[in-house]
């Protein structure tokens, strides 16, 4: 399915993560896109970037600051991005610090 093609809100879930890495990447056509984690078995914290790409191979950080996110608690968090004219998105877990994390990921576009 392609996010954001229809005139209303759709989602896509991502494959969890449990270890470094990326999840799988979902197609989009939406330019208001809002990723929903959620952490669980968290020891100190997990980094997770937000990446978006135009030919699904090579992929970018969608913040424009190239920040990465800490997430330092289990829990569900929302980050939404306005203006991402990519075709491809994904989350990516850039590094663990303790703990056996469980890093799911919903994708919502319009």
């Amino acid at each position: 399915m392609t996010l954001g093609l229809r005139s209303d809100f759709e989602t896509e879930t991502l494959t969890a993560l449990t270890a470094v890495g990326v999840s799988n990447s979902v197609i989009s056509a939406g330019v208001n896109v809002c990723f929903q984690v959620t952490v669980t078995g968290i020891g100190t914290n997990v980094v997770v970037r937000f990446e978006g790409s135009l030919d699904n191979t090579n992929f970018f950080n969608l913040d424009q600051g190239v920040v990465d996110t800490t997430i330092t608690a289990n829990g569900t968090y929302g980050y939404a991005l306005n203006g991402c004219p990519v075709q491809y998105l994904r989350l990516r877990l850039v590094s663990i610090s303790g703990g056996t994390p469980n890093v799911a990921c919903v994708i919502g576009a319009m």
